[in-house]
């Protein structure tokens, strides 16, 4: 199977009239390189803990400065 010779604008003419043959072989061979996709399900998991664990940390954080601005409140600053 043959590419067509479409040229791209910031591609140079010699580029562009370079043809390829590709068997079913080799593209059988690049199509099983292919890393394996995670399922959405991992993916809606794994965006539900970084979710959780973001908000314990600003919850972390906050509480460090309310912590923070009492200290400094006692100090009469």
């Amino acid at each position: 199977m043959k590419k067509s010779s479409v040229t791209h604008p910031y591609q140079s003419s010699r580029f562009a009239e370079r043809n390829v043959d590709v068997s079913e072989e080799d593209r059988a061979v690049t199509e099983t390189n292919k890393p394996e996709r995670m399922p959405s399900v991992d993916i809606n998991e794994s965006a539900e803990a970084f979710i959780q664990k973001f908000r314990h940390q600003l919850l972390l954080q906050r509480l460090e400065s309310i912590e923070n601005y009492q200290q400094m409140l006692a100090r009469g600053l």
